[in-house]
């Protein structure tokens, strides 16, 4: 049996994969500096990862390819399809986690359960599943739907998703359910998940309806917030929706991160200024459409700015928390985070990956260890 981590006072990190050149800064630069997807970098990138100590790995995931000019420049493209992606990192590493996208919307209770299962069986209770219901129409018409499902009722078809899931993956007995939206009879085939009750369920919905779903089934919430305090903010409504549901078990958040580390002075900030110059706006303006347009937690966080400049303000990583500067000054902000809000895991996300610049963290967790923040993978019988 994999346990998960019960004490509060340590703070996960977990690295969010590369699935396209570049993601949430679409710089050109960024896209050029980065290496061309293959098995050779993924693989590189997962072991760098893990032999610098992060918890987990995130694998963003999407369908519908209708972005031609981000596909071009290699904006959140190639995504490779994160259940299938999985399995060969779980190959190639022994600690490491990897939390893998997967929609309800489009796929059925039984398709979930058995690759869930598979996923971490396979890498002895190291699998967790990020629960998404859909992006936009383009992508419901890849599954011969001519609309995407109402925002609110995707979320109450994906929470009894959920709970179908689990029992297919926890109950002995063939189930029987008759539910609003799903009939489902019978077991899957053994395996069965490691990790007991059930494998990491992660959720990113920030409307009312999502953080309600996150609430009732999920074990963290990836929130947004571009300083401490809206992330404060988020924290309080997360807390709302968890006394509303009822629910006596905290529910985790995990604030999204921009993250560069340098070892001068203001050079990180640097980077980054001369990264959002080369900023591309068609491929900013055509993510922007599907990100600004479908989902409302987005949209609301520029609704004060027209669309076109919340796209250019959400294509250069406006909204998002940004943990910038040297290793010790990386830490403190880490630091303050886990302090000053709720925060139990922060997904980092590095504008110019590669294996070095991954390696070039490795200070900072150095720090959090030594003020008691963290531990290694390694050196632990969980994952998160």
């Amino acid at each position: 049996m994999k346990r998960q981590n019960e004490n509060p006072d340590e703070l996960g990190l977990t690295y969010f994969f590369p699935t396209g050149q570049t993601d949430h800064v679409w710089s050109d630069e960024a896209a050029r500096a980065t290496p061309p997807l293959s098995k050779s970098v993924f693989l590189d990138m997962a072991r760098a990862a893990e032999q610098t100590g992060f918890d987990a790995l995130f694998i963003a995931d999407s369908w519908s390819g209708h972005q031609r000019e981000a596909e071009r420049a290699g904006h959140q493209s190639p995504k490779y399809h994160a259940p299938l992606l999985a399995m060969g990192l779980f190959a190639a590493t022994e600690h490491i986690g990897v939390i893998t996208t997967m929609h309800t919307t489009h796929h059925k209770p039984a398709h979930i359960a058995r690759m869930g299962a598979t996923l971490d069986a396979f890498s002895g209770g190291r699998w967790g599943w990020n629960v998404v219901t859909g992006f936009g129409d383009p992508e419901a018409k890849l599954f011969g739907a001519e609309n995407l499902v109402e925002h609110d009722e995707r979320y109450a078809m994906a929470g009894e998703f959920v709970e179908i899931v689990r029992r297919l993956w926890s109950e002995d007995d063939p189930i029987d359910v008759h539910g609003n939206f799903y009939r489902v009879e019978g077991r899957i085939k053994a395996p069965r998940p490691v990790q007991q009750p059930h494998p990491l369920l992660v959720s990113a919905g920030g409307s009312p309806a999502g953080m309600k779903f996150a609430a009732q089934h999920c074990d963290q919430i990836v929130v947004a917030g571009n300083t401490i305090e809206k992330v404060q903010e988020t924290s309080r409504r997360v807390d709302a929706a968890v006394h509303e549901a009822g629910r006596t078990a905290p529910l985790g958040t995990t604030p999204f991160t921009i993250v560069i580390v340098r070892d001068g002075e203001g050079e990180a900030e640097e980077t980054y200024e001369r990264l959002v110059r080369s900023l591309n706006e068609e491929a900013t303006m055509e993510l922007a459409a599907d990100i600004l347009g479908g989902i409302d937690s987005v949209r609301a966080l520029f609704a004060d700015q027209g669309h076109s400049a919340a796209a250019r303000a959400w294509g250069s990583g406006q909204g998002i928390l940004k943990l910038f500067g040297t290793s010790e000054q990386v830490a403190q902000q880490l630091i303050d985070l886990k302090t000053q809000t709720s925060t139990n895991n922060v997904l980092l996300n590095f504008p110019l990956w590669n294996p070095t610049e991954l390696q070039s963290f490795a200070p900072v967790m150095d720090h959090l260890r030594d003020a008691g923040m963290w531990r290694p993978p390694s050196e632990r019988d969980y994952s998160w």
